[in-house]
Formats: C-alpha cells, structure tokens, sequence
C-alpha cells in the first residue's frame, strides 16, 4: 500500500512519531546531565517528527494558496530579469524573499510549486532549530525541547492550508529565528562589547525589512535590546571599546539598507522603491485604525482552531505561574524581552487590519519563548509528564474533531497522487501554442499561476492589478502598467478576470476594459484567441497570423 495514498497509515505514522518524542521528553527528565550529543539528538527528533508530518505537503505540485503563485512568478521572472522594482514588484513581499526562491532557478531547477515548497520548509527548519538554541542559551536545554514541543506539534499536524503553503513570511522569520539566537548568544557570553557580533546581530536584523517588511517591529526589538545591553556596561568598557562597539551596532544596520539604496540608484529603480515599497508598504491597510483591529483580534484568533489549540499550552502555564509560583527573581530582563517580542509581533500582524491567517506565524517563536520562561518555573519530572501529555491530548482532540468533520481537514483532498504531478491548465497550453517558456506573458487579474505553468516571467512588474483598480494610487500603478507591456510587447495576454483570479471574479467591475489605454493598446496590437475555463486568451498580430 502506497503511505501517501493512505490518510489512515499516514496519521498512525505520524502519531506514533509523536509520542516517542513525547515519551524521549519525558525519560529525559528522569535521567537528567544528559550529554550534549543526547540534547541534539532530542533536537532531531523534534525537526523529524515535524519532517515526517510536513512531508505529505512537501510532495504537493499543485498551488495551495495565490502566494505561491506570487513567490514563484517573481522568482522566475528574476531567474530572467534580475533587476527588482524595474520587473517584478511583489508589492508586500521583499525582493530578498523573491531572489531567494529563484535560487533553485540559477541552477536550472524547475520552479514549481514543489520546489517552492521545499526552500520554504528550510527556511521553517531554520526557524525551529534557531528557535530552540536561542531558548537553550536563556533557559537551558530542558525548557527549549519543551517549549517547542507545541510549536512542532502544531506547524507538524494543523490542517490549515494558511499554516501549510509556503508563505512569504518564511525568509524573514527564519531571519528574526537567526537574530534572537544571535541576540542570546550576546546575552550568555556577556558579548556586548564585542564590535564583530553586535555588527552581525544588527546585520541580519537589517536584512529582515527587505524580505518582509511586516518583520520590521520584532528586529527593531532585537537591536533595542542589544543597544540596552551595551549602554549598561558602559560604565565598565574603556571608552573607545565602547565607541567602536556603538558604531558596529549601527554599521551592522545600515550597511545592506545603504547597498539597496546604492543598487536602486545605480539600476534607476530608487523612486520606484521607495514609492511602491516603503511609502506603499507603510500605508497599507484594510481601512480602519489599529484600535478598532486590535479589538477584533482575540475574534480572529478564535476562528483559527489550530492556532488556538496551539495557544492553550500558554494558557495553562499562566494559570499554574499565578497559582503556584509568581517568582521573575533574577528573570525579569528576560520576561521583559519577550513581552516587548510578543508586542511588537502583534503590531506587525494586526496594523495591516487583513485576517490573513499565515500572519499568525510571527507569534510562534514569542509564544515559544514565552512558554521557555514559564517552563522554567516548573523543573520536576512530573511537571514534564502532564505537560507532554496535556499537548497530546489536545492535538489529539483538535485531530479527533477534524475526522469527524472531512471539510475540515483538505490534507485529505490532496493525498490524491495526481496532485504530485505538476498540472497545466488548458488556456496555459493554449498560451504555449503562441509561445514558448521564457518568453514574457502579462495577465490581467490575480492569476500568477499562469506564469508558473507556462515558466513564462511577467511581463509587467505586478503580477496582480489589485492597485490597478482598487484603491487611490491608481493612476501611477496603471502607468507603470501600460509602460511595462509596451516595453516588454509579451506574444501572449490572458485576462483572467473570473473564477480562476483571486478576489477579482467580476469582469464588468475589473476586466481590462474597465483599463482605457491598456484596451486601447491590446484592441490594436493583439488579436482574441478565444475563452478557455473563463480565462481570454489574447495573442499578438504576429503570432497570431503565424
């Protein structure tokens, strides 16, 4: 019998993965002075159980979610063009996030959904394994393989697809993941005063606004806190240590923002980067205040299950912190790092007012962190033992509730072996009979699937016009729109405009009519091919008559 064509060997395998690490935790604790080989070694068996549940997805060649799509169209068209804001613009997305994902591409590696998939999982692992150092180096291994114990049971069993696709937050936490280990080491070591760590620690950080800028408040956090520990050895540190470790902080920081800016200039794409993803970026929004989303939160939180599942743990250590325990003594620096962690990650998730569900993902390692300093509180092994067994339970129940509702659980529908096979849709083989992969094609809606299945770079910056028709920055981004298919005369347009274009399925309010200059341009330079799964296809003069 095939295990991926198995929903039920699948989970029992998944299950029994899961309480051997559980019943490992708990052993462990009875024997403690373990030898740092054995705490790698619980380590590993974390990452695997969470590669053993990951797997299934890590196979899928189809789309989970219109991101995917997003990420992949922009790398392939860098894998071409690879000047950032001159041909590709991933609107809330940063150019290292892109060029990342293209990697594969430079080495002649399809980009599919599949190998999409995969760069993201390393970038979770990264996440994880940071994650877990960074609490050693505060708490001890103990708390670390504990306090991940819910973040792995959770990124390994949740069902939503919105935790599973290869989201384009992944570069910039396995970043925050790599700042805060930095971070810790400084904290153990009393490195403060080291100039060649501080510029590191500042360097990463700095990095993380140019893969996500939502990521922003977490490292602004991590640089405070590193600059707070630095000024309070000041009184210890001969001056120009002092000095030079400063500027090292600051160097650290400015020093890839001002090679962008060097870059921008020398490409002459600054306006456009600074206009589309700085000052674009920062008036993003769904419309209201951030008291007004800050309110509907705790909502948006109780509607994802999983994540709520995943939050409970942290419920129930607060409780058993405030009836047993109360003790911060010789802690409270730390509390206090985490609490401005877990702040300024709620900021970034909830200042947007989008309910994007993925957004969630920044909390994970606060929430761990936070659990870390809780789990401290409570060194016996019987506080082990209900604990692993409390989040078994749980994730059990969660599961259990799941199977009693199929639609809850679309894991199910993709088990289907059809769908570890790269797909390509009928209007993409009608594209490809009027041109060839590597050629531009411009699509007119939110359908970068397209230029996935077709290997096709846009030929447009944005590969979807949601600020072509929404909002009040319209007119610049149409501009730039007619500009770029002028310039890159793509053999092929499709309006996707309908059931296969995110958010935009009505073609009275959003088709490329609703467009003047670009039907203008279209009607005269381009010939209709015809309508295929309600997408037009429009080939130009030149390939139309040939």
């Amino acid at each position: 019998m095939n295990l991926f064509e198995s929903p039920l060997i699948w989970e029992i395998g998944g299950w029994l993965a899961f309480l051997i690490v559980g019943g490992l935790f708990i052993r462990s604790d009875y024997r403690p002075n373990r030898s740092r080989r054995y705490q790698l070694g619980l380590l590993l068996s974390l990452l695997g159980l969470l590669v053993l549940k990951r797997a299934l997805v890590l196979f899928i060649n189809r789309e989970l979610n219109p991101d995917e799509s997003q990420l992949l169209s922009q790398a392939i068209t860098l894998r071409h063009y690879p000047v950032y804001w001159k041909y590709v613009d991933g609107a809330t997305m940063g150019p290292l996030s892109c060029y990342y994902v293209a990697i594969p591409g430079y080495f002649g590696i399809p980009l599919n959904y599949m190998v999409l998939r995969w760069v993201s999982f390393l970038c979770l692992g990264i996440n994880i394994g940071s994650g877990y150092f960074t609490i050693e180096n505060f708490f001890g291994s103990r708390a670390a393989r504990l306090a991940m114990l819910p973040a792995v049971a959770f990124l390994g069993f949740t069902t939503n697809l919105d935790f599973l696709h290869a989201t384009n937050e992944q570069l910039s936490l396995a970043l925050i993941g790599l700042a805060l280990w930095q971070y810790s080491r400084l904290w153990l070591q009393k490195y403060f005063d080291s100039s060649r760590n501080l510029f590191l620690l500042s360097f990463i950080c700095s990095l993380v606004p140019f893969a996500k800028l939502q990521g922003t408040p977490t490292v602004l956090v991590i640089v405070a806190a590193a600059l707070i520990g630095l000024l309070q050895r000041y009184s210890a540190m001969p001056r120009l240590l002092f000095w030079r470790s400063l500027s090292a902080l600051f160097l650290g920081g400015l020093a890839f923002p001002a090679l962008v800016v060097l870059l921008t200039l020398g490409f002459g794409v600054f306006d456009d980067f600074v206009h589309f993803y700085i000052v674009g970026n920062f008036a993003y929004s769904a419309g209201a205040g951030f008291w007004y989303y800050l309110l509907q939160f705790p909502a948006f939180v109780g509607r994802t299950t999983d994540f709520l599942v995943y939050l409970l743990p942290t419920f129930a250590l607060l409780i058993g912190w405030l009836a047993f325990s109360r003790q911060t003594s010789g802690r409270k620096d730390r509390l206090l790092f985490i609490v401005a962690l877990l702040a300024s990650s709620g900021y970034a998730i909830i200042k947007p007012g989008n309910e994007f569900t993925h957004y969630l993902l920044y909390l994970v390692i606060p929430v761990t962190l936070l659990n870390a300093w809780l789990i401290d509180n409570f060194r016996k092994p019987a506080h082990t033992s209900l604990w692993v067994g409390f989040i078994i339970l749980l994730i059990g129940f969660n599961r259990v509730s799941q199977t009693a509702a199929p639609s809850k659980n679309p894991l199910i529908v993709y088990q289907d072996p059809g769908r570890r096979q790269f797909y390509i849709s009928p209007a993409s083989q009608k594209t490809l009979e009027f041109a060839k992969r590597g050629e531009p094609l411009v699509v007119w809606g939110w359908a970068p699937q397209y230029n996935v299945e077709t290997q096709m770079p846009q030929g447009v910056c944005d590969n979807h016009v949601i600020r072509c028709v929404m909002g009040g920055d319209q007119r610049i981004h149409r501009a730039r729109y007619l500009r770029n298919i002028q310039n890159s005369r793509p053999p092929v347009f499709l309006d996707a405009v309908g059931p296969n274009s995110t958010w935009l399925n009505d073609r009275v309010r959003y088709g490329y009519e609703t467009f003047p200059e670009l039907k203008k341009y279209i009607d005269t330079h381009y010939r209709f091919v015809g309508e295929i799964d309600k997408t037009r296809v429009f080939a130009r003069i030149d390939r139309y008559k040939h």
